[in-house]
């Protein structure tokens, strides 16, 4: 089974391969940098964010059994709440299927 970095890696590679799409990978969590521990990013954000269509949609890579945790289900409230879509997505076919349908 892959872990998610493949499949984020799988995804990123077929998405990124489409016409007119922006994809975007965020990070976010604590890093350790020259002067010590870094925050970066929001807590909860989606893997992925792609514009396409005029569509924002966020992309949660996930592998079989992964499932969100709490501060990511606040995360995607939001998102929706401002007219996001938001996908769980577990491959690339996942997520090519979210983006084109």
């Amino acid at each position: 089974m892959a872990d998610e970095r493949a499949i984020q890696s799988e995804i990123l590679l077929a998405l990124g391969a489409k016409p007119s799409i922006y994809v975007e990978r965020r990070n976010a969590g604590s890093f350790r940098g020259a002067g010590g521990m870094v925050r970066a990013g929001i807590a909860g954000v989606a893997d992925i964010l792609v514009i396409y269509d005029g569509r924002a949609i966020a992309l949660e890579v996930k592998t079989p059994k992964g499932r969100l945790r709490p501060v990511q289900r606040v995360w995607r409230q939001a998102w929706e709440a401002a007219g996001g879509e938001y996908y769980i997505v577990r491959s690339a076919a996942d997520a090519l299927s979210a983006v084109f349908g």
